[in-house]
This record gives structure tokens, C-alpha cells and sequence, in this order.
């Protein structure tokens, strides 16, 4: 896959939030997604005009924890190839082995990769699989995303077992 870039003022246009950035978005390598994210939480990127068209506006599970990022411009991949098939800890071992710069993606910054991708071409990047990401809830389980019938989907049931559907997501901040 070619890489994909959202910059500020696209992000802003797509998800009709505020986007004050003036730094030039990097160039994607072949298969990153390079996106702008603003430090907005799961909440107002429901509430932002794509996320009103394109995330399930029934749930709100995640508000009381208040994820967030630090603002700017990440490179993902979505999914991490190759490591479907794997436990949780095989998977943070596979990201390492690809690059050590690589991380669990924060769930805000993926859910806006997925998010503004899809509003922008209607296509799910993750191909009606799933994707783990950094947020462990209290029970131990993973935040995931996924994408049905046109809208993304945050959810908290992913613990670390091996599954055929659930990749991992990685991310690094540039």
C-alpha cells in the first residue's frame, strides 16, 4: 500500500475541528498514514461533523477516561502487518523487531486515522478487522477499533489472547 497523508487543514475540513498547525505534514513512507492530530479527546471526536457522520454516536464508555495524546503530526500503521495471529505480547515484540520507534498506537490517534480515511474515501483501513491499541482498561483488557457498517467503533473487550482478526496498531510521533 502507498502511504497516506492527512494534513492540518485537510483533518480540519474532514472532521470540521480546529486544526491550528502551520508545520508541513511528512511524507508517508509505503504503507504508513501520516495524520495530524489535534490532542482532542474520543468524545469531541464523536462529536466533530465526520464523527457525528461516521462513529457510533452510542457509545460513550471512554468519556470517564479521558484519553488523549499529545498534539501533532503521527505516522501509523493500520494495521501492523504480520501480526495478526498473536498474542498481545507477541505483538509488542513483533513492533519492536520492525523498529524500536514503534509503539502501541494511542486509541484517539488511530480512531481519527480510521475516522477521517473513512470519511474521506468510504473505505475502513482495517478491512473489517480489528486493531488493539495502547489504552489497557483496569481489567487488563485492550482498547480496540474497528469499523461496521460505516462507522467506527471503539471497544474495551480485547484481552491478550491470540486472534485470527485482531492486529495490532503501532504509531510514532513526528
Amino acid at each position: 500500500m502507498m502511504g497516506i497523508c492527512y494534513d492540518a487543514p485537510a483533518e480540519s475540513r474532514i472532521l470540521g475541528l480546529p486544526c491550528d498547525c502551520r508545520d508541513h505534514a511528512p511524507d508517508p513512507a509505503d504503507g504508513e498514514i501520516v495524520i495530524y492530530y489535534g490532542g482532542w479527546d474520543l468524545r469531541t471526536l464523536r462529536s466533530s461533523a465526520g464523527g457525528k457522520q461516521r462513529m457510533w454516536q452510542d457509545q460513550d464508555w471512554y468519556e470517564k477516561y479521558g484519553w488523549q495524546a499529545e498534539p501533532g503530526y503521527y505516522r501509523l500503521l493500520l494495521p501492523v502487518p504480520r501480526c495478526n495471529r498473536k498474542t498481545w505480547s507477541e505483538q509488542l515484540r513483533h513492533l519492536q523487531s520492525i523498529d524500536p520507534a514503534w509503539q502501541p498506537a494511542p486509541v484517539c490517534v488511530a480512531a481519527t486515522a480510521l475516522l477521517v480515511h473513512l470519511t474521506e474515501t468510504g473505505n475502513d483501513l482495517l478491512r473489517h478487522d480489528w486493531c488493539r491499541c495502547a489504552e489497557a482498561l483496569p481489567s487488563g483488557s485492550r482498547t480496540a477499533l474497528t469499523v461496521s457498517e460505516g462507522r467506527v467503533g471503539v471497544y474495551s473487550g480485547w484481552g491478550g489472547y491470540r486472534y485470527a482478526y485482531v492486529w495490532s496498531s503501532a504509531a510514532r510521533k513526528c
